[in-house]
């Protein structure tokens, strides 16, 4: 009995293998560059930081006839397409409409690793489904399937998004740096020594295949380990179907990409990778959105689920903790008290050329800066509590930074965080004020210490934040503090000047 069963598959396969064009079977693909455009000019140490654009969608039109096919003597089929591009940093795949047979597998395989293996159940109900980006320039796309159930193989309409820029190069040089400029501290480096629980909260975001934002894992009231990650909203994470950006599920947060020591990579691994999410609340004027990912992070993660404070009394000093320029994790300090805002800024290349008017804190850094890439990155009071994500701002490295811009000395900002506490009192674009999803046991309070047992550091009175209500300024410049000078409204209209990545 078997023997005939095994007899049938093969025969079965083999009368596949013959039904399909073998003149037309192709093992390679080669991908054109796509076109990027050359960067507009900006003023001198200007340099506004909403998203960096990293990848470009390349249209990928796929049959089963264009791979190569081989039928082990178990009864499967496999489909494999070699794709090669001239320079791609990474290469990362989006399809729409594809249809994935039962008991088959997809993968995307680089030099360095792969995405997937993903099933039919990893697609969504219209045949979407995103693969993770894989670096390096060529990527072998293979999909293993019964041979019995070829004929059900559909690939429907495909992109590749080709990266344009480097999200770490791996070179080995000073400050543990990849494309990231040259001033910036590694969390490595005893300026991050004091920020543990900031710094292990932080993520990167790479949002669909082609966008460089960063998050933070946050607690809530029940620290049920629900991993609520929040980012900027003009990273642009939609709704499914909202064609403004890119949909939830093609999120990929990537946990831990940091060295271990100080002055050059090392220990550096970017496969602490969660895939998907869902939207939870976005909202333009706090510059703000929340989502869920579709799982937790494991145990070997180490991950914090960080502390947050909606009070709207801001911090005398703090740090910033992001991924500039979708580099190794970095850390960046003030100690002048932040202050009320609302400025304008770009909303980036990613979602058109509206400017945003955001509701902000305005930071100018004592040590460090940010850069293009560290849009939705936290901003951190002394007990380590969130109170708001970067919008965009004017610091930079100067000259020797990623975007080439100004000279000479360092430009400290200053830069501009949504606040918190604005988010908490909005509905936003979605309906439901973020409170619901960072308070779901509906205690009312404004401030809340990480997850786990460990209660934040001691403000400088010496009382804990232990998540109940605040009563209090912790040093932070807390009035509404507007642009009535002449230099704050020349700074307002550079940065409503719009940049494109």
């Amino acid at each position: 009995m078997r023997f005939t069963q095994a007899f049938l598959i093969s025969c079965c396969a083999a009368l596949c293998a013959l039904a399909l064009p073998l003149t037309a079977a192709a093992a390679e693909r080669q991908i054109p560059r796509p076109t990027v455009e050359d960067a507009q000019a900006l003023p001198d140490g200007m340099a506004i930081q909403p998203v960096l654009q990293s990848g470009r969608a390349v249209d990928l039109p796929l049959s089963v006839q264009d791979g190569e096919w081989s039928f082990p003597a178990d009864g499967s089929a496999i489909w494999r397409l070699a794709l090669n591009t001239a320079d791609a940093t990474y290469i990362g795949l989006h399809f729409e409409a594809l249809s994935l047979p039962a008991e088959s597998q997809l993968a995307l395989i680089g030099a360095h690793g792969q995405s997937g293996p993903f099933s039919a159940a990893d697609q969504g109900a219209d045949g979407t489904l995103w693969v993770p980006l894989v670096h390096g320039k060529e990527a072998v796309l293979e999909i293993t399937l019964p041979a019995a159930a070829l004929s059900e193989l559909r690939f429907g309409d495909t992109t590749l998004q080709y990266g344009v820029v480097a999200l770490d190069d791996r070179r080995p040089q000073t400050k543990a740096e990849g494309d990231a400029g040259n001033c910036h501290n590694n969390v490595a480096c005893p300026v991050g020594d004091d920020w543990p629980l900031a710094i292990d909260a932080t993520v990167l975001l790479i949002i669909g295949n082609q966008v460089v934002c960063n998050g933070a894992l946050l607690n809530n009231t029940r620290s049920d380990g629900s991993p609520l990650i929040i980012t900027a909203d003009h990273c642009g994470i939609r709704s499914d179907g909202d064609g403004d950006g890119f949909p939830a599920d093609s999120v990929t947060a990537i946990f831990n990409f940091q060295s271990t020591q100080c002055d050059r990579s090392a220990g550096v691994s970017d496969e602490d990778r969660i895939n998907g999410a869902t939207l939870l609340y976005r909202d333009t004027r706090s510059d703000t959105s929340l989502i869920r990912l579709d799982r937790a992070p494991p145990a070997g993660f180490n991950a914090r689920y960080a502390g947050w404070d909606a009070s709207g009394n801001g911090a005398g000093r703090g740090s910033g903790v992001h991924h500039p320029a979708g580099d190794l994790k970095k850390i960046s300090l003030f100690d002048e008290p932040t202050q009320k805002e609302t400025v304008t800024i770009t909303d980036g290349a990613l979602i058109g050329s509206r400017n945003q008017t955001v509701d902000a804190w305005r930071v100018t850094w004592a040590d460090g800066v940010t850069e293009p890439g560290s849009s939705g990155s936290g901003l951190w009071t002394p007990q380590q509590q969130l109170i708001g994500v970067l919008s965009g701002g004017s610091s930079a490295c100067g000259s020797s930074g990623l975007l080439g811009l100004g000279s000479g000395d360092v430009n400290p900002g200053p830069d501009f965080y949504g606040r918190l506490e604005v988010a908490f009192a909005r509905s936003g674009e979605l309906g439901t004020p973020i409170q619901r999803f960072l308070d779901p046991a509906g205690s009312g309070v404004l401030r809340l210490s990480p997850r786990g047992g460990v209660s934040a550091p001691p403000t400088a009175d010496g009382s804990e934040s232990d998540g109940s209500p605040d009563t209090g300024s912790d040093g932070g410049g807390g009035g509404a503090v507007g642009w009535t000078t002449a230099l704050g409204l020349l700074l307002g209209a550079l940065l409503r000047r719009r940049w494109q990545y």
